[in-house]
């Protein structure tokens, strides 16, 4: 848990737009970039985030875990709005779980290998009992079904999922059955062609639709050693996608020269200054009416220490601009990932794999929430 999972292994999550995500954000507290027009982007509602409270879960659940699953390992969750309306709160978690024989002991560090669903009646106390939706079949896939990227398109569910050849689509009616693409959607370049990401499986989804229906993908390409970047595609149907730009959409932050001259971690290192992965997109509103993107992400230092950061722009293209300090688990030894955002009137929801405890019996991931603004009232929680 210490450190980015292979780019293939994470959430990872994504919320897209038409999810419970898409809705407009407003009033102050996480920092965001800044345009000569508009001034800085604060929202209350985009961060920063406080754990959710034991009296604000249902179903049995231990706060601050939604999922806490010691046998299949559910993670990194993907949240989908039932209705589309994000005035109510039922909602579906897709989940990548790792399925084993009877007779096989749970290995936390095995590969995901199916992806589940879990439905909430209140958006986040998820139920115990789930459906598998998805497991690998197809060669390309190599046993692996991981890192759910979930939304609606037209009635449909279309779930972006990672496996050892690179990114897959599988879509569905009805959020159970799931007919899948029958090669990647995303796959490795070429050797010749692979420019930075130098032919590396891309991993780590996270899709969001905009408002013209097109499509942008965040995925993670793995780096030198621990090191991961974060790149983008954008796509008009979903099945074809094209890369965006000639680098990295998001790259580790540049460590204070006085840190690399010197000790290797200092005070001021930014919290991602050793890789960024799991990039989670959400459409935004601001005040004035400005179509924004944001994109939530794990970030991880030269300590190994991890937090769940922010950055954005305006409208659909160009530079993303971070945020200074991350919006979740600043303090935390328990080292976050996956982020997953699903925005209400009101309140926002973050949901974050980590570890599910500080002991040594505790280190299998578990998924978290938190709650923005910090003194928003959520509605009662499920059963």
């Amino acid at each position: 848990m210490h450190g980015p999972p292979h780019p293939l292994v994470r959430r990872s999550t994504a919320v897209p737009a038409l999810l419970l995500s898409c809705v407009s954000l407003a009033a102050s507290c996480a920092t965001l970039p800044s345009d000569s027009d508009e001034g800085s982007l604060p929202s209350a509602l985009a961060g920063p985030f406080r754990a959710i409270d034991q009296e604000e879960l249902g179903n049995s659940r231990a706060a601050p875990h939604v999922m806490n699953d010691d046998e299949r390992f559910a993670r990194d969750a993907s949240v989908v709005d039932l209705d589309g309306d994000p005035a109510t709160l039922a909602a579906a978690g897709f989940f990548a779980a790792t399925l084993r024989p009877e007779d096989a002991p749970p290995d936390p560090l095995a590969p995901p290998n199916a992806i589940v669903r879990h439905d909430a009646a209140d958006g986040r106390s998820f139920g115990r009992a789930s459906v598998t939706v998805l497991t690998p079949e197809l060669p390309w896939e190599g046993g692996v079904a991981a890192a759910p990227s979930a939304l609606l398109v037209g009635g449909e569910i279309w779930l972006y999922y990672a496996a050892e050849g690179g990114i897959g689509l599988a879509r569905s009616a009805d959020g159970v059955a799931f007919a899948r693409a029958p090669s990647p959607v995303l796959a490795p370049l070429a050797s010749g062609d692979g420019g930075w990401e130098r032919g590396a499986v891309p991993g780590s989804p996270g899709v969001v639709r905009l408002p013209d229906g097109s499509l942008r993908m965040f995925y993670v390409i793995a780096g030198d050693g621990d090191a991961s970047f974060v790149g983008e595609a954008r796509s008009d149907d979903g099945l074809a996608w094209e890369r965006v730009g000639d680098g990295p959409a998001l790259a580790p932050a540049p460590r204070p020269a006085r840190a690399r001259a010197s000790a290797p971690v200092s005070e001021d290192e930014p919290f991602d200054s050793a890789a960024v992965f799991d990039p989670a997109p959400v459409l935004a509103v601001s005040a004035t009416g400005r179509p924004s993107l944001r994109v939530y992400y794990a970030g991880r230092d030269s300590a190994g220490r991890s937090a769940i950061g922010l950055a954005a722009r305006f409208g659909p293209d160009g530079p993303l601009q971070r945020a200074a300090a991350p919006v979740f688990g600043a303090s935390s030894a328990l080292a976050p990932r996956a982020p997953c955002v699903a925005a209400y009137p009101g309140f926002s929801l973050l949901f974050v794999t980590q570890a599910a405890g500080a002991g040594d019996g505790q280190r299998y991931p578990a998924v978290a929430a938190g709650v923005a603004p910090a003194d928003a009232s959520l509605p009662p929680p499920g059963p």
